[in-house]
């Protein structure tokens, strides 16, 4: 009870919108571009009535001494921003770490606006369809087992008919109270996983693990493209990227891949031991290049997985949606049925 109660008071707090986030990064990495000061942007986005209490309070924990990574993680930003941020500022790259956290930011938009769009009118039919399932259970169903009384040539089909309705009703209502529990245990308890125990998870749900391996890879070959980017060579770059303090998959792969290196393994056998990142990752790794030509090539296949991952998106939201109607309507021929059949029985015997 206590971990819900934190949990609420948690969300409660976290209120800061992607699109807002969006906006205040990619306002900060305009204006840091064309010369002007931490102080000097807060003060511009302050022109938005919105934002001027969240500005005031990163104002406020600037001036107190904050950095400005910290002061956008106590002020709820998304934590892959957090974590980019970190690292870019280590090796004074700001701006470009602010780019990347737009793109990141922007991805997961688009996958929001797209998957609203895609549950919108299932959801409607959803609920109209429950409100119907339900009248039908509590008012219809009542008045129709009056008119038919003890008729034993319809008792039999009408019986059925409301044996389906019953499933139909209560495995709904299952369904959603279930699907509610998991959605609400797996907020409450993915921090009591370890990395090792998540990735496996992870690996278990069909669609999304191609998804998450797509984007671990990008996040890898995009922080190792900056960092490459900064002059640092492989060895020094996975030293910062398993140095950070917040554990994820990201950092427990540089981990465990700084590791083996260091026992004078190739990336050959290391990298498919690394389940969440794409095979293609360890065949730029293990090309004989120069340091420059190895980050070109991550930054390119970066790219590519930005746009790998927007198709991949929109062809399961574009599969998804006929999918979820099919089953809706399924659903409504099988309630039709089980109130029309009886009926129909009901008129033969008078």
């Amino acid at each position: 009870m206590h971990m819900v109660i934190l949990w609420i008071h948690n969300t409660r707090h976290n209120n800061l919108s992607l699109n807002d986030q969006y906006h205040i990064l990619h306002r900060f990495e305009q204006l840091l571009n064309n010369g002007y000061s931490l102080n000097d942007v807060l003060d511009i986005l302050k022109w938005e009535k919105h934002l001027r209490p969240l500005l005031q309070e990163m104002e406020n924990l600037l001036y107190g001494g904050e950095s400005f990574v910290n002061t956008l993680e106590r002020v709820h930003f998304n934590s892959e921003v957090i974590h980019f941020l970190k690292i870019a500022v280590q090796h004074g790259n700001l701006t470009n770490g602010l780019q990347q956290c737009c793109r990141l930011l922007q991805q997961r938009m688009q996958f929001i606006e797209k998957l609203k769009k895609l549950s919108r009118y299932p959801l409607f039919l959803f609920v109209f369809f429950f409100i119907i399932l339900y009248f039908m259970k509590t008012s219809i169903f009542p008045s129709f087992t009056q008119l038919i009384g003890t008729n034993n040539n319809v008792t039999s089909v009408f019986h059925t008919a409301e044996f389906v309705i019953n499933i139909i009703f209560y495995g709904t209502i299952f369904s959603v109270l279930g699907g509610i529990s998991i959605f609400i245990s797996s907020l409450l308890f993915k921090n009591l996983l370890n990395i090792d125990a998540k990735i496996t998870f992870f690996l278990y749900i069909p669609i999304y693990k191609n998804y998450k391996r797509m984007q671990t890879t990008y996040l890898m070959a995009n922080h190792l493209a900056s960092l490459f980017n900064s002059g640092l060579t492989m060895k020094d770059s996975l030293q910062i990227l398993k140095s950070e303090k917040q554990q994820n998959i990201v950092n427990y792969y540089s981990t465990i891949i700084s590791d083996h290196l260091a026992q004078g393994y190739s990336y050959a056998t290391i990298l498919p031991q690394c389940r969440l990142l794409e095979d293609q990752l360890a065949k730029i790794l293990i090309k004989d290049r120069n340091q420059t030509q190895i980050q070109q090539e991550l930054a390119l296949y970066a790219d590519h997985l930005i746009a790998q991952i927007e198709a991949y998106l929109k062809k399961w939201i574009t599969i998804l949606q006929p999918i979820l109607l099919s089953v809706l309507a399924l659903f409504i021929v099988f309630v039709y049925l089980s109130l029309m059949l009886p009926m129909f029985d009901y008129i033969k015997t008078m």
